[in-house]
């Protein structure tokens, strides 16, 4: 969501493929003697969202202005629809085909099945029947650091995950660390005397901090840790890693990591995007298992640079909460599509209004270089749940 709402959690399921077909700017593929151009099956196009966000319009395939007629924004791995929190359009999205068959029953990624897909070979799911959902969803705020860091469990209480940890950006953009939640205990049926959620009981965050001009974690390890109500009041709370020092989110923009609640939702926020003018970020969630041993935040195992994986705090909702690639597979840091179909209404006040099925393909363009999604589209007309 990244909103993390009051229910049982569903992990979130994820995503990429390092090559793929079709690397025309604009095509409609096909099945005619000219190279695919006269059935009009469907459209494809590479967006490039290397530097900054790209408008997409699907009645036309074009690129517009951010100001245009669009539905769909794409910034490197981020997606939104023009809706909610992300545009003043209408559109709206439901998750069309999962591709349960790329994760096992308990939500991890099959490697294998990810290894082996093309897009070839999945696109017959881009070109099934679909039914209409029961619940079509605008954009909403996304945090880079997501929900995978925390469980529901018996009793309402929420807790964090085991075995998790991210990589984490500060508000400076030049200083990182490595960070997990080692403790977390929001037991949401506790109300004060005006029947409102008494807030957050504690929580415990260690950080190894990488410091602004270097490429190595260190071995010091900060706690940033408070509890209720010896020093915590059970709502927002934010820590500066750089200063190893907590800070009043109300009046600093010196914070590096958000934590706190608001209504049913809880969160994580980095200093970024819609929930801070700083230039923070994450990476994640990778098992502490590995990420444990990782010796540095900006250079993976292989000598190649980390920075274009991190994330900022965004707007979405469809493409954060069912994620269109996964990341890091056999310790590869490269994405790999899960070739998902999404529905997008173009406009939910239109009854006549299209309505697209749609699949991200890959992420790297023809020159091997990430940051440029590429998807296809077709019209479709979907049918009642009563047929």
């Amino acid at each position: 969501m990244q909103k993390q709402y009051l229910k049982v959690l569903v992990p979130v399921l994820g995503l990429m493929v390092t090559a793929c077909g079709g690397g025309s700017d604009n095509n409609i593929a096909g099945n005619g003697e000219d190279g695919g151009q006269t059935d009009r099956e469907f459209s494809q196009k590479i967006i490039d969202a290397k530097a900054g966000t790209s408008y997409l319009n699907l009645d036309t395939g074009e690129t517009v202005a951010i100001d245009g007629d669009w539905h769909l924004a794409l910034n490197r791995t981020n997606i939104q629809l023009n809706s909610g929190a992300s545009g003043d359009g209408n559109v709206v999205g439901a998750l069309g085909d999962a591709q349960a068959s790329f994760y096992t029953d308990s939500g991890e990624a099959d490697a294998n099945q990810f290894l082996n897909a093309s897009p070839d070979g999945e696109l017959d799911h881009l070109k099934d029947t679909y039914t209409a959902p029961e619940t079509w969803v605008p954009d909403g705020v996304v945090y880079a650091l997501g929900d995978d860091w925390s469980e529901y469990g018996a009793g309402g209480v929420i807790a964090e995950a085991p075995n998790v940890g991210y990589l984490v950006r500060s508000n400076t953009g030049d200083s990182y660390a490595r960070m997990r939640i080692l403790d977390f205990n929001f037991p949401t049926r506790e109300i004060d005397e005006n029947n409102q959620p008494e807030g957050i009981k504690g929580f415990t965050i260690e950080f190894q901090v990488q410091a602004a001009g270097t490429t190595q974690l260190s071995d010091t390890t900060l706690t940033f840790s408070r509890s209720r109500p010896e020093n915590y009041d059970g709502g927002d709370s934010c820590f500066d890693f750089d200063s190893n020092s907590i800070v009043d989110c109300a009046t600093s923009d010196a914070w590096d990591v958000q934590i706190g609640y608001s209504g049913r939702e809880w969160y994580v926020k980095t200093n970024s995007g819609p929930s801070g003018s700083g230039n923070g970020g994450a990476l994640g969630p990778i098992p502490w298992s590995e990420l444990s041993a990782y010796p540095s935040a900006t250079i993976d195992s292989s000598g190649e640079s980390l920075a274009r994986a991190y994330s900022e705090d965004a707007t979405g909702g469809l493409f954060s909460e069912n994620s269109w690639y996964e990341y890091n597979l056999q310790g590869a840091h490269k994405l790999w599509p899960n070739f998902r179909v999404y529905l997008i209404d173009s406009n939910s006040s239109d009854p006549s209004a299209p309505v697209y099925a749609m699949q991200v393909i890959n992420y790297y363009g023809a020159d091997g270089v990430s940051g440029q999604p590429e998807i296809r589209w077709k019209e479709v007309t979907l049918e009642s749940e009563a047929n």
